[in-house]
């Protein structure tokens, strides 16, 4: 029998067989016992999850330029001041609570009529 002379490009390593395709961890490997194994298989699920990601972000692209005007513009996210209801009992403009605010004792300080007099003191450490 003639042994097979191993391939010159290879030079002692294993081939690699490139007919499979690994297929993406679907599930967080924190199951897996061998520590080294574990953080391998982390970073390869961590990976396919940024990959999936940008896949999903780049289709939408390619949806919103396909539909041109017609695409759905990006969501306002709920924060509280969009979420907020109107304060019914509010008084924006009434002629009775700006004549109170003008004849407040600290009025004459916050249209700056009159400077404050403030002191500042420190205690030595």
């Amino acid at each position: 029998m003639v042994k097979k002379k191993p391939d010159a490009s290879l030079k002692g390593k294993k081939p690699i067989n490139t007919a499979k395709k690994a297929a993406p961890i679907k599930r967080n490997p924190g199951h897996i016992a061998n520590r080294l194994k574990r953080s391998e298989m982390y970073g390869k699920y961590l990976e396919s999850k940024r990959q999936e990601k940008k896949d999903r972000r780049v289709q939408r692209e390619k949806e919103a330029e396909a539909l041109g005007e017609e695409a759905a513009k990006k969501a306002t996210p709920k924060t509280l001041d969009n979420t907020r209801e109107v304060e019914p009992t509010l008084v924006l403009f009434d002629p009775e609570v700006t004549a109170d605010e003008a004849e407040d004792e600290f009025a004459r300080y916050f249209h700056s009529e009159t400077p404050p007099k403030v002191l500042v003191t420190t205690r030595p450490r």
